[in-house]
């Protein structure tokens, strides 16, 4: 399990990471979400002792992790693929660790294999893509059998097959009992592989609460609506106050009204319908909705 009790970080003027308190329980895949510069990296920085905190603690089964013997033991992570001696091959970076943290050389294969490197561990790092460079990270985070694995977004470079395995392994990961803590920018992966949420914004914590609490709680079911006559059916929703988006020339999005309701005006009025059907709530909307207010780098939408 770890721990965070009123941690905090500051460079400068800025405190980036403020006041944060939670606990990422064994068994479990906790997504940890925000907006670039939410303090997401940081705090994961903070937990691995690579940087020192302002104020507060990171425990990692209750001790600090500078106090952990023989760390990958316990922990494994993965914050940066790319963090690796360019002219080392995958299999000799590897072996480093291992004999650092008195691990067997027959471990070094068994990760290889099972992250799908077998047959690459003899290329050199510099010369690996974004892909396997993931994949030689996470097999570093698995060497030493750790009981808590933490992966700052994974599936980054990774093809469709590679994204789907990493899911899968968060997954079985937690289902033996270890503790999952991952960060990632991909909120449909997200709703897919988490079981609880974790949500930062300005270093700040926004939630902390199971995935479907989550998008529960701050989102809604919408209505999606097909009509050749989507304008005249615009009003009428407008005028029984139900909110309404349009989407296309024939498209529109209905939320506050159940599916029933918004057919049986559509039947009053006589607007023939070419579809209708509800679009469940989803992460990424819940997500939008948590963080409007919390996003530091902003863009603006095109044509705007």
């Amino acid at each position: 399990m770890i721990s965070l009790n009123g941690l905090c970080k500051r460079y400068g003027d800025r405190m980036v990471v403020d006041d944060l308190s939670l606990e990422v329980r064994a068994g479990t895949v906790t997504g940890f979400l925000g907006p670039n510069g939410a303090g997401k990296s940081t705090t994961m920085r903070l937990i691995l002792g690579l940087d020192r905190p302002t104020a507060g603690t990171a425990l990692i089964g209750g001790v600090p992790y500078r106090e952990i013997r023989n760390p990958l033991r316990t922990v494994g992570a993965m914050l940066d693929a790319r963090a690796l001696h360019p002219g080392r091959s995958g299999y000799a970076h590897l072996v480093a660790l291992a004999r650092s943290n008195g691990i067997a050389r027959s471990r070094v294969t068994e990760v290889l294999e099972q992250v799908g490197m077998a047959d690459a561990a003899d290329k050199r790092a510099g010369g690996l893509s974004l892909g396997m460079s993931q994949r030689l990270g996470i097999a570093g985070a698995l060497l030493g059998d750790p009981k808590v694995v933490m992966f700052d977004e994974p599936v980054n470079g990774l093809d469709l097959d590679g994204v789907r395995w990493v899911r899968h392994l968060m997954r079985s990961l937690a289902e033996e009992g270890r503790t999952v803590f991952v960060s990632s920018h991909l909120m449909s992966e997200m709703q897919l592989t988490a079981d609880h949420l974790v949500v930062i914004g300005r270093g700040r914590l926004i939630m902390d609460a199971p995935l479907a609490e989550v998008i529960g709680r701050n989102s809604l079911t919408a209505v999606v609506v097909r009509t050749p006559h989507a304008t005249d059916l615009s009003v009428r929703l407008n005028g029984a106050g139900i909110t309404v988006e349009r989407l296309g020339e024939n498209e529109l999005v209905a939320t506050g009204a159940t599916i029933e309701r918004i057919g049986d005006l559509a039947y009053e009025a006589g607007i023939r319908l070419h579809e209708l059907r509800t679009r469940e709530a989803s992460l990424e909307q819940a997500y939008q909705e948590l963080t409007a207010s919390s996003v530091e780098y902003g863009t603006r939408e095109a044509g705007v």
